[in-house]
């Protein structure tokens, strides 16, 4: 297997206590058994939502309940995330990679596949069919059999009794749908049912040495930036709830963060105020307020890679807060973990977010397991978030485009309010953007680039045309203003772009006037408007024109001119360009922003950058729509800005 990570769980298994082991010592470790898990390995103890999600996937697929009850029901279970177009985990029992536990939305359900050591335990147990089968064994080979059974799958089997793969029933016809390539056998345990309390107990060695690191870690960066105020990041999660914990712990007299998006769900308000009450210290609210909802209609959905929600909604707030209540600066300590991400098992143990630089992050469980983490929690009773007990591996806005759709389907079914309000919205865009209802229920608005994973589910359906450049085109007439580019000419060094209206309007001529001085460009006319920096752009009605556009200096700034119409039509209000901007550079209108000076090199990008209507909407949509390619915001001549 071709190693990704750069750092993995090792996870160990008692077989005679029939129980996971986070840190053995080294006397014992020939006597455990390594968990044989997909990368990074960082599996979770399974909640009543994932005992409940089991069981009836294993009904579904077999029938009966036996397989459960035989090897599920009052075990203590580990779930690994592990790589999927939705959400799919390996399923360990008593040391066993026994199956895997995944969501199938086409048939909108929970649906479960048993590994090798799944099969050859269910099968030596009786409790699945069997079918034989002759060389060659693949994915998708359609098997001859006269089986008679009411499962969904069966374990197939060679002439000598040796388990291959398994079978499916589609369409009343035999599907081979997994081969098996890795055919380890199964460990032999005790068998015995394992209760939290037995695995705190036999942890309790490996969870303290876990506890006193992080604690003298956070001692000694405390001393180190000793003029620094501690303030923890809370986000309702249990990750950031053992990072505060900890802290509590080490240094005490903090305060604490909580980044209210104005899309968290309920519980998770609800525990942080529980959490707040419980530690008794000072909570520090940055509020997004209503501004997602209000925002939606200019940017359209947000995507994977169409992030727009991130900085209005997070950043924003933060840097706000943290700038007025901390403006020397603060030590920030987050529950970040390397295996949540690959960005994260790169990250620095001490580091500054460039958008919130006088902030000084770190983690302490930069190094813990889902499973440490869990354990830390019910060793001290903290008060955790009760969605975990649903089956929610990550918490935060309910309806981000990150989520998995069987994510959204738990929102939908415990919030059903909450998640009709967001499906309004989708089904606005969706008769906007001339999108089949798939749009919606496959989730494919988590996308706006046609992206790999947007193709491999469309391949799926039937009479899709994924036409980005007519999705991007209605996004922008469908949005708050409506300018669209319509049409693109290139005539003798000239790029000539037509709108679908007139581009400077009387409410922004005079905006666009300030906002082109403050960025270094002359106005040579202005009927019709004319100006020159390192080329000429002239903008008469409905068009745009700029040369010479072989300079590709002077297409960076005819861009940058885009950017500054777009903001002052459809300005978000956010803050951002004052926020990030020179204190006193830059003032934010009604009617948009604009510089009250000429701002230096670093101050224009920055001016021009920080907005989410020049970062995401311009250049994801509109340059895009200029160019004829979806990828052009990547390109090596765009200016990037200096934070810091």
């Amino acid at each position: 297997m071709r190693h990704m990570w750069p750092w993995t769980v090792k996870l160990y298994w008692d077989p005679w206590r029939n129980i996971p082991v986070i840190k053995p010592r080294q006397e014992e470790i020939d006597l455990l058994y390594q968990l044989r898990l997909s990368e990074p390995g960082d599996a979770r103890p399974a909640f009543r939502g994932d005992y409940e999600k089991l069981r009836e996937a294993i009904i579904y697929e077999f029938n009966s309940d036996a397989l459960y009850k035989r090897f599920i029901e009052g075990r203590f279970i580990l779930l690994n995330k592990v790589p999927h177009w939705d959400v799919m985990y390996e399923v360990v029992s008593s040391g066993n990679v026994i199956g895997q536990l995944y969501y199938d939305p086409y048939k909108e359900t929970w649906r479960f596949r048993l590994t090798f050591q799944g099969a050859y335990l269910a099968v030596n147990e009786g409790l699945v069919d069997v079918v034989k089968a002759q060389p060659p064994f693949y994915t998708d080979r359609e098997l001859e059999s006269s089986i008679s059974t009411s499962s969904r799958q069966v374990v197939v089997v060679d002439g000598k009794n040796n388990i291959r793969g398994i079978a499916s029933f589609e369409d009343n016809k035999l599907v081979i749908t997994k081969v098996f390539h890795d055919r380890a056998y199964p460990i032999e345990t005790s068998g015995r049912n394992a209760s939290i309390e037995d695995v705190l107990k036999n942890n309790e060695e490996g969870l303290n040495q876990l506890e006193e690191k992080s604690i003298k870690y956070l001692e000694r960066l405390a001393k180190r930036y000793s003029g620094l105020k501690a303030v923890v990041s809370y986000s309702g999660g249990k990750d950031s709830l053992v990072a505060l914990d900890l802290t509590h712990r080490a240094l005490g007299d903090i305060e604490v963060i909580f980044n209210d998006t104005g899309l968290e769900m309920p519980e998770t308000l609800r525990n942080v105020e529980e959490v707040s009450r419980y530690y008794g210290y000072t909570l520090n609210v940055a509020s997004a307020g209503d501004i997602f909802w209000r925002a939606v209609e200019i940017f359209g959905p947000p995507g994977k890679d169409y992030r727009w929600c991130c900085k209005i909604t997070k950043l924003v707030p933060i840097a706000k807060l943290t700038r007025a209540k901390w403006p020397s600066g603060a030590l920030n300590i987050v529950g970040q973990r390397a295996y949540e991400s690959l960005d994260r098992a790169k990250s620095p143990l001490v580091w500054r977010n460039k958008w919130i630089p006088h902030m000084i992050s770190t983690t302490p469980i930069q190094y813990w397991s889902q499973l440490s983490t869990w354990l830390y929690i019910f060793k001290y009773k903290l008060p955790y978030n009760k969605l975990y007990e649903e089956g929610f591996d990550r918490l935060g806005c309910y309806l981000c485009p990150s989520c998995a759709l069987a994510e959204y389907n738990e929102v939908k079914r415990i919030y059903p309010e909450l998640w009709s309000k967001w499906v309004d919205v989708l089904e606005k865009w969706r008769v906007r953007l001339n999108q089949p209802p798939e749009w919606i229920k496959y989730g494919l608005w988590r996308w706006l680039t046609p992206s790999t994973a947007k193709k491999r589910i469309v391949k799926h359906l039937e009479n899709y045309n994924l036409d980005w450049r007519q999705e991007y085109l209605s996004r922008l007439m469908f949005n708050k203003n409506g300018l669209t580019p319509i049409r693109v000419d290139s005539l003798q060094d000239e790029l000539i772009v037509y709108f679908n209206k007139p581009v400077v309007t009387s409410e922004i001529r005079e905006l666009l006037l300030k906002n082109a001085h403050g960025l270094g460009f002359q106005v040579v006319s202005e009927s019709p408007l004319v100006l020159s920096k390192t080329g000429v752009i002239e903008i008469i009605d409905n068009q745009v024109k700029t040369k010479p556009i072989s300079n590709k200096q002077v297409f960076e700034e005819f861009v940058d001119i885009l950017k500054v119409i777009y903001r002052l039509h459809t300005c978000a209000y956010c803050g951002a360009c004052v926020l990030w901007t020179k204190k006193g550079s830059v003032k934010l209108t009604l009617n948009g922003p604009y510089p009250l000076e000429q701002l230096d090199d670093k101050q224009k990008r920055l001016y021009i950058e920080v907005c989410p209507i020049s970062d995401q909407l311009v250049e994801k949509i509109v340059v895009s729509l200029i160019t004829g390619d979806y990828k052009s915001f990547k390109r090596k001549t765009r200016a990037r800005p200096e934070l810091a």
